[in-house]
């Protein structure tokens, strides 16, 4: 008797299929909201799984690749070029949103019916106690001791990425700057488990379009519809912004690699429609080191050390939420800012980003008051109004996030040559 293989059940976790499910749990929740409650904590517990399997493979891929580095010379050149890259791409998303703000005005001229339903909704909110005040008190001061884990375990607990970034990238350096055998044996068994992982995270994928069903559902069975005619226009250009990113995002990579852009988008469409469903960028790393490194041929070694790295610092979504959020406050209060107060703004997004790195969506939204008290508007109706629409356009920005990611990364790593890796065979 034959055994049945996993690559007979691919067509599972086709596209048309994940799409079918996607549209199907959407449905769901509009129009069956009973159901799609009830199916949610299975998308729920399937987000765990992934959670689980991506913090050992974050771990194992940064102490591995980053202790591979330090082994080697020119690693502080490394360094500098990613830093680099990523303050740029950082500026760059951030002029888009603010370019998008300024010619969109998703804040100017609302009609007096779309004010009333946003004034109920922050009425709502502040009445029900929205942690406006406590959100506010989450600061870039913060940010270095928010960043040093006290115990390790806890923050492994608590899945604090921030901390436990840090923790790898410690481990990484000092395991390669011992440069003993017994280092390069705890890099060894870093890349084995990393691998290990990646392997259970494959399979998860056979399950992925019946988990985004219940997720879809469960977010859509929640969503506020009665705001949508008020906000209509911030969202559309919340979608606008990041689609233009994701589309540029390719671009870069098919440029990068000199492929054509379809190749690209073969091989990142897993991790977009991950990235989609899941509204979670630390999800799809796995996802994303897979096309990245074998589906694109770019150094694994690099990759597995910028993709984790960049998708926990660089949050590119977040700057996008904090430039329009600005402009439409700005609009919704008509505030008429100069060129050197939308450059705060562009600068302040981008600290603000960086600072927040590892914290909740909520508190993340919440650290825009930072950049309102700098030029002394109210932030508090804003916050409040982008956590409503939120379930909306997470889906969008976290795609935009994780394409961005990738387009960095493939302007970090090199290609792998067919030449040197048959040198390194016949050696």
């Amino acid at each position: 008797m034959s055994v049945v293989s996993f690559s007979s059940f691919k067509w599972i976790k086709s596209f048309w299929m994940i799409m079918l499910c996607m549209l199907s749990g959407i449905a769901t929740g509009l129009y069956a909201p009973d159901i799609a409650h009830a199916v949610a904590s299975f998308g729920d517990l399937y987000l765990s799984f992934l959670k689980m399997c991506v913090i050992p493979i974050m771990m194992t891929a940064i102490i591995s690749s980053i202790g591979s580095l330090f082994i080697q010379s020119g690693a502080m050149k490394t360094i500098g070029r990613m830093c680099l890259i990523y303050a740029v791409a950082l500026i760059i998303s951030g002029g888009f949103g603010i370019v998008a703000g300024e010619m969109g005005h998703p804040g100017a001229g609302l009609p007096e019916q779309s004010k009333q339903v946003l004034g109920a909704i922050v009425n709502d909110s502040s009445t029900n106690g929205t942690p406006v005040e406590e959100q506010k008190s989450q600061g870039i001061l913060l940010f270095l001791l928010d960043m040093i884990p006290s115990n390790i375990f806890t923050a492994l607990l608590e899945n604090n990425t921030l901390q436990i970034l840090f923790f790898s990238v410690i481990v990484g350096i000092a395991v390669g700057m011992m440069r003993t055998r017994q280092g390069e044996d705890v890099l060894q068994l870093a890349d084995v488990l990393f691998r290990a992982f990646q392997k259970a995270i494959s399979w998860s994928m056979y399950a992925l379009p019946f988990a985004l069903y219940c997720m879809m559902a469960g977010q859509f069975a929640s969503l506020n519809l009665d705001i949508l005619p008020a906000m209509v226009k911030l969202i559309l250009v919340f979608y606008l912004v990041s689609v233009v990113l994701i589309i540029g995002s390719i671009a870069v990579v098919s440029l990068r690699m000199r492929q054509p852009v379809k190749v690209v988008v073969q091989a990142l469409k897993e991790s977009l429609i991950i990235a989609f469903g899941t509204r979670n960028s630390i999800a799809t790393v796995p996802s994303c080191m897979q096309a990245l490194s074998k589906e694109l041929k770019l150094q694994s070694r690099v990759i597995q050390l910028v993709v984790p790295i960049g998708m926990i610092m660089c949050r590119y979504s977040m700057v996008l939420v904090y430039t329009l959020g600005i402009a439409f406050t700005a609009q919704l209060y008509e505030y008429d800012f100069t060129v050197m107060q939308w450059m705060l703004v562009l600068v302040g997004a981008v600290l603000t980003s960086v600072a927040g790195a590892g914290s909740p969506g909520v508190v993340s939204i919440g650290m825009i008051a930072i950049i309102a008290s700098m030029l002394k508007i109210p932030s508090e109706v804003t916050i409040i109004l982008l956590l409503a629409i939120n379930p909306i356009i997470d889906p969008i920005i976290t795609a935009a996030n994780v394409s961005m990611n990738c387009a960095t990364a493939s302007l970090l790593a090199a290609r792998k040559e067919s030449h040197v890796q048959d040198q390194a065979i016949s050696a």
